[in-house]
């Protein structure tokens, strides 16, 4: 398995939930890592909390919507000089309504920010691992892209498509020494549940019976970064509901 010493990873969604909980992970590994978010305090104090237990790297923030394409042309032109050896897209939105209740800006924003957010960040960052002839990317999807869930069907979709993105993109970067994955995770412990589970319901359908966690997500996340041949993986954390 590969050292992640020395490389430089950009994270999505970096400030909070799974993307704080890789970003975690991968610092203790070694990795210094550039978290990518909309909210300046909560990218400032998860940067601080990095830093304060991992003090050999340097870290970094990046405030932007990466539903807007000009948010990532900045970064490049920012940071044009260094390699970027891991890119993680883990920014989403959640939904919860019938999709005749969902209103059309809802939609748009959900497609943007979950699939076109995911799009944009690896046509940008792509051609800088083509460069380098390195590079692995793990875009974070959701068990709802292939389970289907009421109430979630614009957030399915889009995730959905996150699936499809990822594993064509495999074929095409493969060749340039850049590897490409993605995780679909099942209800994990995060802001974008709370609540969810209150009265147990969604856990007794579990086959694990319960809601995973973050950490556990980053550890699968830490094995694609890791392992040299994983390439087109298409990764479940569920605690086996996609078998129900």
């Amino acid at each position: 398995m590969n050292s992640l010493v020395g490389k430089r990873c950009t994270i999505t969604g970096g400030s909070r939930g799974i993307g704080l909980a890789i970003a975690r992970l991968f610092a203790a590994e070694g990795a210094a890592c550039t978290l990518i978010g909309r909210n300046m305090e909560s990218l400032t104090s998860a940067k601080e909390s990095l830093e304060q237990n991992h003090d050999t790297q340097i870290h970094d923030i990046a405030s932007f919507d990466v539903s807007l394409v000009n948010g990532w042309e900045k970064l490049m032109a920012d940071t044009k000089k260094e390699n970027i050896d891991i890119l993680v897209n883990a920014a989403g939105i959640s939904q919860n309504s019938f999709l005749f209740k969902t209103s059309t800006p809802d939609i748009d924003k959900l497609v943007a920010t979950n699939l076109m957010g995911t799009i944009w960040g690896c046509k940008n960052i792509v051609p800088r691992m083509m460069r380098q002839r390195n590079g692995c990317i793990i875009n974070v999807s959701s068990l709802l892209a292939s389970h289907g869930g009421r109430g979630s069907t614009v957030y399915a979709a889009s995730k959905a498509g996150v699936v499809g993105l990822t594993r064509a993109m495999a074929w095409e970067v493969g060749r340039f020494g850049i590897r490409a994955n993605v995780l679909l995770p099942g209800y994990i412990q995060t802001d974008m549940t709370k609540g969810m589970d209150e009265n147990g319901e969604l856990s007794a359908l579990i086959p694990m019976g319960r809601l995973g966690l973050a950490e556990e997500v980053a550890e699968a996340a830490l094995f694609l970064a890791k392992s040299s041949y994983a390439h087109n993986c298409v990764l479940n954390i569920d605690g086996g509901l996609s078998a129900t």
